[in-house]
């Protein structure tokens, strides 16, 4: 090749080398991966995003053990561990350990793979939690939020009008004004299908700004101050706007009159039964019927860009007691969290044709790293308080997330999107983020692919590699003691140092330092059952003594037999000491 150099990285069937040297800039050379499958594999270089024809070369499995330097990984293919994961005894002296971590690594969302992890001096089986993955009812609030994604899918497949980049401000645009009234139809149910599910009201302007308009409902119980209003509407125009169109594009506007409606309305307090105010509740949320021209004669439509929000309610007149304070905090983080969804849903149906939306585990990754961005955003003007109000979502999902990842799915369907699994979608993103740099986050919006294929073409390498690299850094990344390759480490975060702290605030929701605790195994002496799903998995510590002998891993399904294909799976393996 030419112009390479000593961020290389080289693959062979589709599995990271490791590099040894680049001679010069034309050659490299690099110990192939252990445990490929035999036969002719393609093998390719890349520097950050340039990357080499493939050609190909045979590989001749060994019959030797698994040996892996500290600090080496390998992601090992199923089919050809029976015969290729054995390790080798530990020194004489030093002791030896290993990250083992089974993992379902299909872009496809939903699938899962029953499977069984046998080391050759096990004679007891350990259920991975039995019971602990039955399916769990979502609340309501994640519910309506499912069903709003779910409408997105719905519509998109629909024939539209073809729809060109935003036009400049039209001088017949109408002007929007304090004081200004007008009605809006207003999603009230669930599923919000017919006219009947959209209540009318009529809401009076309380802001206007260069980029958003706020309006609030004439018949709310509460409302904020002037003051207050300004305040609320400075953060959107002034901050939150520049923040997500940077990150993800430019919204439409269909009224061309450059203003986001942002209505403040009880319709939406009254979503959430009283029953489920203590769990979670609806906070705002964007509907795509109102930007869609395919709906531009509907009833339903308001033929604007609209977020819909929670009004203050203290005394619960509604449903929810929601305080002034609460609502100056929850709105803005639920708004920049609904532009995003505005956002790609333009971008991806209305600008470019496509026929499909995002799929929902990567619509709700992005739309949970837009109030990252924010929060970083934040910090870096020195505002803490708001910092904290916008990460801490991300953070408390992530931390569900990694106390039990073989619980949840990262590539979840419509209707599982639990925290959890918010909660792993978006720490996968973070992670894509910080390997790729800030701008794949353009590149997965302002595109007609979805998921896998969107991921893939955003950062030229399978989904399969990225989710084993990715998996590895949710243990090893920061690890005291340990230095990780920079492939397995997350740049933006040093999340050990963040929920230790968390930790010491607030014990009852962190209740432990680091939320991964791996079960920790002596030797080949365990075998476990459990279930992957997609993008996930377990994680356990294999601890040798020293001179202890060496063991042989098993990876299989439950019954002992072959891992389906049409789930692909790996048995990670990283050397810790």
């Amino acid at each position: 090749g030419t112009n390479l150099d000593n961020t290389a990285m080289v693959t062979v069937a589709g599995h990271p080398a490791r590099v040894l040297s680049v001679q010069g800039t034309t050659s490299a050379q690099v110990i192939v991966p252990v445990c490929l499958l035999p036969g002719s594999v393609a093998i390719r270089a890349q520097v950050r995003t340039a990357a080499t024809n493939e050609i190909n070369g045979t590989y001749v499995a060994s019959a030797s053990a698994v040996r892996l330097a500290v600090g080496e990984y390998a992601a090992i293919e199923p089919a050809v561990v029976a015969g290729c994961a054995t390790f080798p005894a530990a020194g004489v002296l030093d002791s030896a350990e290993y990250l083992i971590a089974p993992q379902a690594v299909t872009g496809t969302a939903g699938d899962s793979a029953p499977y069984r992890l046998r080391g050759d001096s096990s004679v007891v089986s350990i259920a991975m939690g039995e019971g602990r993955h039955a399916p769990r009812p979502l609340p309501f609030a994640l519910a309506f939020h499912d069903a709003l994604r779910a409408t997105e899918a719905e519509m998109a497949r629909l024939p539209r009008p073809p729809v060109g980049p935003r036009p400049m401000l039209s001088p017949q645009a109408p002007a929007v004004s304090m004081g200004d009234r007008r009605s809006f139809r207003v999603c009230s149910s669930l599923q919000c299908r017919e006219l009947p599910d959209f209540q009318e009201i009529t809401a009076e302007v309380k802001y206007v700004g260069e980029h958003a308009a706020i309006f609030q409902d004439v018949t709310a119980p509460a409302g904020l101050s002037a003051e207050e209003f300004a305040q609320l509407g400075a953060i959107f125009d002034a901050e939150l706007y520049d923040v997500a169109t940077t990150a993800f594009g430019a919204e439409s506007d269909v009224d061309q009159n450059v203003l986001v409606f942002i209505l403040l309305t009880p319709v939406v307090n009254r979503l959430t039964p009283k029953s489920q105010c203590s769990q979670a509740f609806v906070t705002g949320f964007f509907h795509p019927v109102d930007i869609d021209p395919a709906f531009k004669q509907d009833q339903r439509s308001n033929q604007a860009e609209v977020f819909y929000a929670i009004v203050p309610d203290p005394t619960g007149s509604v449903t929810c007691n929601h305080t002034v304070s609460a609502v100056r905090t929850l709105v803005p983080v639920t708004f920049i969290h609904e532009f995003q969804h505005m956002i790609s849903y333009y971008q991806r149906v209305m600008l470019r044709g496509g026929n499909s939306s995002e799929e929902v585990w990567l619509n709700e990754a992005m739309s949970h790293l837009s109030e990252e961005l924010a929060a970083h955003h934040f910090r870096v003007l020195g505002d803490q308080r708001k910092f904290s109000d916008f990460a801490i979502g991300d953070l408390v999902n992530a931390y569900k997330y990694l106390k039990d990842p073989g619980a949840s799915f990262t590539l979840f369907k419509q209707g599982s999107g639990t925290l959890e699994e918010r909660g792993a979608s978006w720490l996968f993103l973070r992670w894509v983020v910080d390997q790729f740099g800030d701008g794949v986050v353009r590149r997965l919006s302002e595109t007609s692919l979805t998921g896998e294929r969107n991921l893939a073409a955003a950062t030229g390498e399978p989904v399969a590699q990225l989710l084993s690299q990715w998996f590895f850094a949710n243990w090893v990344s920061d690890l005291p003691g340990f230095t990780a390759q920079s492939r397995l480490e997350y740049q933006t975060w040093n999340f050990r140092t963040v929920y230790a702290d968390l930790n010491r605030q607030a014990p009852t929701t962190f209740d432990r330092p680091y939320p991964l605790v791996p079960d920790v195994h002596l030797g080949g002496d365990f075998t476990v059952v459990g279930v992957l799903r997609a993008g996930s998995g377990d994680y356990f510590r294999v601890i040798q003594l020293p001179s202890q002998r060496g063991f042989a891993l098993q990876f299989t399904d439950a019954s002992g037999g072959p891992l389906p294909t049409a789930v692909p799976t790996r048995l990670n393996v990283i050397r810790i000491q």
